[in-house]
């Protein structure tokens, strides 16, 4: 019986640079990528699982639109392609250049849906450094990559370099006996390959040393468990955990790592909806006007949220504004997009400003109008718990 390889000894015995040629060689030999491409929808075995991953890193990461996000050890660029989708600004980072070609293929050949904010970037990855500016991305995301990485501590340093201040990087990778298992061990055997374990106190300690200021992790749930009736009610109703969710819950976090790392003060934005919350406030709340005749008032608004609010961005996305739905007597809706007043400057959590709004109407009747504050191309603050102001028009 042949001895287990242990990874750490290999790590001593293989040259950075062999294996990235052994990740192009891999690259080389694939006569269609068809399934690579697809991903995670290339074998139905294992799409549940990839997806469930999947929606757990993208929560962790905090995404907002226009974000810059590299995508490291990206492979065919099937994860960037959907990041696109999600109206990110993508690089995708890989040691293969035949790699990085497929996934100018995917994007050609199966564009997203609308009009991507920013063409996709391609970035060969040499081993040792990323060729990105310092402070460059807003997120990285790293997909059942880093266990082949040997020099771990190096390229942390590399993601701790190209991440803005507040930025995050995500990563989705094998537990901490990975390397013992039969398919580890037998591409490490075979292919020269390392499948390396991933223990979270080691990258603790590392991420420590190098300056990240937080580490997080993701709860795992495999999603092949199954509940009786009995036991869903007995969970939901009563708060008892069966033995088996407790057991499968611990062998879903033995078996993947869902850990995240942030650079500095993390503080959120509008461009996501994490942290958009505010008061209105409006000192008188019925008005009579003449027909043509402006209708003006001052409206104090403040950020009670944990979010800064843009005042501009690439294409107006997470661009906060003052915006008011138009209603009739009845309290119908008019016209959502009645009007839209920008802010002079970002308003950080904790500011209050006061806005005067001059508003015309070309139609006698009686309307309401809402007042409220709007993301643009995220959503209205209403949707996210604060409510609007209403006040009452009278047009003579």
């Amino acid at each position: 019986m042949e001895e287990k390889i242990d990874p750490k000894q290999l790590i001593k015995t293989l040259r950075v640079e062999n294996l990235c040629k052994k990740a192009e060689e891999y690259y080389l030999k694939l006569p269609y990528p068809f399934f690579q491409m697809s991903k995670p929808f290339a074998f139905i075995q294992e799409a549940p699982d990839l997806l469930c991953k999947m929606g757990l890193l993208l929560s962790g990461l905090r995404l907002g639109k226009s974000m810059v996000v590299m995508d490291f050890g990206a492979g065919s660029c099937w994860l960037s392609r959907f990041l696109n989708q999600l109206q990110c600004s993508t690089i995708s980072v890989d040691a293969s250049i035949t790699a990085l070609n497929i996934g100018r293929m995917l994007f050609d050949q199966f564009p997203i849906i609308g009009k991507p904010l920013q063409p996709p970037k391609f970035i060969p990855f040499d081993g040792y450094t990323i060729d990105v500016e310092n402070e460059s991305v807003d997120r990285i995301i790293c997909f059942d990559t880093f266990h082949h990485i040997p020099n771990q501590k190096e390229i942390l340093r590399e993601f701790f370099r190209a991440l803005k201040p507040g930025g995050i990087a995500g990563f989705c990778e094998p537990g901490p006996h990975h390397s013992q298992s039969p398919q580890s061990q037998y591409e490490m055997r075979n292919y020269e390959v390392l499948e390396n374990d991933i223990v979270l106190s080691e990258i603790k300690r590392e991420t420590d040393e190098i300056g990240f200021s937080d580490f997080f992790a993701k709860l795992i749930s495999q999603p092949d468990l199954e509940l009786s009736y009995h036991d869903y009610m007995e969970m939901t109703s009563q708060n008892i955990f069966p033995q088996t969710v407790q057991n499968h819950i611990l062998t879903s976090m033995e078996n993947a790592s869902l850990f995240f790392l942030i650079k500095g003060k993390y503080m959120p934005d509008s461009r996501g909806h994490l942290g958009l919350k505010h008061t209105i406030e409006i000192a008188k709340t019925d008005f009579r006007v003449k027909l043509n005749k402006p209708l003006t008032f001052e409206v104090t608004i403040s950020n009670v949220g944990s979010a800064i609010w843009l005042h501009k961005n690439i294409q107006e996305i997470g661009v906060v504004k003052l915006g008011i739905h138009l209603y009739d007597s009845d309290l119908k809706l008019i016209d959502l997009d009645f009007h839209r007043s920008y802010f002079d400057e970002d308003i950080l959590p904790g500011q209050r400003i006061t806005k005067t709004i001059s508003l015309p109407f070309m139609k006698r009747g009686v309307y309401h109008l809402a007042i409220d504050l709007v993301s643009e191309l995220v959503c209205w603050f209403e949707n996210m718990g604060s409510g609007p102001k209403f006040i009452k028009v009278i047009v003579e």
